[in-house]
């Protein structure tokens, strides 16, 4: 009898979970159906406008005073405002593959504004976007938001500075996406538009107005975000730098003048907006939508908000910064960990700090941040504008900490020795990050780039002295062996170089491969210098064996036939060696200079003056280059062609030394008068400079 008794009681309560159980299926397909009903998926246009370095505290929506913005203001009161929004990098190029991928920069891999490129198979939003039917369009006006940076992934139209279709090629960002958008037949486009903070304001007026006079905005989504929020050199994680501007205006203004208090971050951008397109969302992503939170203003439970700057640790030797952001702390990992309290109280106890150390130790992991590319020569000086100055790769093992004071500060200061740099000022340059290594005398990197700065002055005796400083404490950077043995080749201190050539084999051979190649390839070259053939073959044969895609067998033996004279077989030499580094996608410095001297001897001035060009192209400061170039329009008769090159060749060598190239040239073609007011305008320029001496001096190598 109780068996039977416990039999029904089971059954009853088996009955009565079936009951509950179909009832919130039941209940949940209800809610989803009044939910889908009541929240039609988002028919577009989209529109995200980024805007860096504008900081939060300045705009009146968020209390601020010290900006007048009304377009701002008013897309303000038609939105949904977050008060705290955070970005992921103090970088720019980090900071926009973040909001672009719904990934954190440890995922994306794009850790510095140089140096990386979003991987090929990270989902962007417009990738996903175009997947649902919308045409994509991206105007971006930072320097470093490139296409070959990765991020202009699943845009049909994307366009970085100046409206390149403007009748006078000057056209803003703005201009160029309000043509794109002028263009869409209809109003299902996604449209992204990068400004600086200059722009930020006129920006929003006028995609604001396009869109009223098009009658799209009350059905538009119109998202305005900060990349980051003070424009600095990413030597701090602090509030100023990571909190940001975020609204989000919905069609019909729905919600407008909800505010939602609850921490939110970039990453979230993605998962929201394909939620309001009611598109699938990618599974393995932190960020989540907020489409809960901006239609019912609650709804979201914290999560710590992941941030870093390696910009220190790449650029001159610093150290690596990452944070951790909650709803009342900030934990900050530097070489003197902090815990910030955002209300001005104490210190946390431990019990706080531990989880937040916890997690960001799973984010962060053991691995070494990766080593970035190196940079093209044609780029320096546009990233140098930006604040990007390349230094060493980073060191095996970290022997040196900046405490995050210290860190600040020389991040600031470099910065703007890198923009002195972007602005050809290279003797301001040395001389401020000679104030930052006599600071912090360990800091290998900068001395690094005081030397190189030196040598791209022709001032290479000096070069010599802050490059071996830097050899002194970082011996396993290739790098520095082959600066110095360049800088004392360029001087002619032939048996130092053979000294440090070697050097750089021995660090090379540690490696192997291109690193390998790249040290063989130069000792041939000065084995030629010093006329020592049978070393320069050795050396040619071993770039070969690291690198079969570097031809120094063929561009070496094209040297000897031409120096000897022998100009036809020269030519089928260094075709030879211009045919494989074509297809290999690798260079040789030189060889599409003496390709085009091979050529000009043979009175071939059409394909020499493409060869010299493509020299320049892919080695911008080979002044040797500049120089045939300009002999070449001389033997051709073409004057004018003369002056246009030697005008370039001082805007892009603005130093004594390019100063001094063309005036050398200009007396060797017969202009004594131009090239006595070239140097005049180089001693006024460059006055009190060293290297002036050099206005008496031959420049070729």
């Amino acid at each position: 009898m109780p068996n039977r008794q416990a039999a029904r009681h089971r059954r009853w309560q088996a009955a009565v979970i079936l009951t509950l159980f179909f009832l919130a299926v039941a209940g949940a397909a209800a809610v989803g159906w009044w939910y889908a009903r009541e929240s039609p998926p988002h028919q577009g246009p989209i529109v995200i406008i980024a805007t860096d370095g504008l900081p939060v505290d300045a705009l009146p929506p968020y209390g601020g005073t010290a900006a007048v913005t009304p377009a701002i203001d008013a897309l303000a009161a038609d939105s949904v405002v977050f008060d705290r929004a955070y970005s992921h990098s103090s970088q720019v190029l980090p900071a926009h593959a973040s909001l672009m991928s719904g990934q954190l920069p440890v995922e994306h891999g794009v850790r510095d504004d140089a140096g990386f490129v979003l991987k090929d198979d990270v989902r962007t939003l417009p990738e996903l976007l175009r997947n649902r039917g919308f045409r994509t369009g991206a105007a971006v006006e930072s320097t470093v938001l490139r296409r070959e940076a990765g991020v202009g992934q699943g845009f049909a139209f994307f366009t970085a500075g100046p409206d390149p279709s403007a009748d006078d090629g000057g056209g803003s960002v703005v201009d160029a996406a309000e043509k794109w958008a002028r263009s869409q037949r209809d109003q299902r486009y996604f449209l992204l538009v990068q400004v600086d903070e200059a722009e930020a304001e006129a920006t929003v007026a006028r995609l604001s107005q396009l869109l009223k006079e098009r009658r799209l905005y009350d059905e538009a989504t119109i998202i305005f975000i900060g990349e980051r929020g003070k424009n600095g050199a990413g030597g701090a994680l602090d509030e100023p730098t990571l909190h940001v501007p975020l609204v989000i205006k919905q069609p019909a203004n729905e919600a407008a003048g909800r505010r939602v208090v609850a921490p939110v971050q970039q990453i979230d951008l993605l998962p929201t907006i394909l939620d309001f397109v009611r598109a699938p969302i990618p599974g393995g992503l932190h960020g989540r939508s907020l489409r809960t939170v901006i239609d019912s203003g609650t709804g979201l439970s914290p999560q710590p908000i992941y941030s870093e700057s390696l910009a220190g640790y790449y650029r001159f030797g610093g150290t690596p910064l990452y944070a951790l952001t909650n709803d009342k702390y900030r934990y900050l990992r530097a070489s003197d960990d902090q815990m910030l309290s955002f209300d001005g109280g104490d210190a946390p106890a431990e019990n706080v700090t531990e989880p937040l150390r916890v997690a960001l130790d799973r984010v962060v992991g053991n691995a070494r941040p990766p080593v970035p590319a190196p940079i093209a020569a044609t780029d320096e000086e546009r990233l140098a504008l930006a604040g990007y100055l390349a230094g060493l790769p980073p060191a095996r093992v970290d022997d040196l900490t900046l405490d995050s004071v210290e860190q600040e500060a020389v991040a600031d200061a470099h910065r703007a020795a890198a923009v002195l740099v972007g602005e050809r000022m290279f003797s301001a340059a040395v001389t401020m990050l000679q104030s930052i290594a006599r600071a912090h005398p360990r800091l290998a990197s900068v001395h690094y780039q005081i030397g190189m700065l030196l040598a791209r002055s022709g001032r290479v005796d000096e070069a010599v002295g802050p490059l071996k400083t830097a050899a002194e404490f970082r011996a396993d950077a290739i790098e520095l062996p082959l600066a110095l043995a360049d800088a004392l080749m360029r001087a002619g201190r032939y048996e130092e170089a053979q000294a440090e050539a070697d050097r750089a084999i021995a660090v090379a051979s540690e490696v192997g491969g291109a690193v390998e190649a790249e040290a063989h390839g130069f000792a041939a070259r000065l084995a030629l210098a010093r006329n020592d053939r049978d070393a320069a073959t050795a050396h040619a044969d071993a770039a070969k064996a690291s690198n079969p895609g570097l031809p120094m067998p063929q561009f070496l033996r094209g040297r000897i036939e031409y120096d000897e004279g022998n100009y036809d077989a020269a030519l089928t030499a260094f075709r030879e060696a211009a045919t494989i580094t074509r297809a290999q996608h690798t260079s040789i410095p030189d060889l599409h200079l003496y390709l085009g001297d091979t050529l000009a001897h043979r009175e071939q001035y059409a394909e020499a003056e493409m060869e010299y060009r493509e020299e320049l192209t892919a080695f911008p400061r080979n002044l040797q280059a500049y120089a045939s170039l300009a002999m070449l329009y001389r033997a051709a008769g073409r004057d004018a062609d003369i002056e246009d090159v030697l005008s370039e060749l001082v805007d892009v060598a603005p130093t004594p030394e390019g100063y001094a190239t063309a005036a050398r040239l200009w007396t060797v073609i017969g202009e004594r008068g131009r090239a006595e007011a070239l140097r005049s305008d180089a001693r006024a320029r460059f006055r009190g400079d060293p290297s002036l001496a050099l206005l008496g001096r031959d420049a070729r190598r």
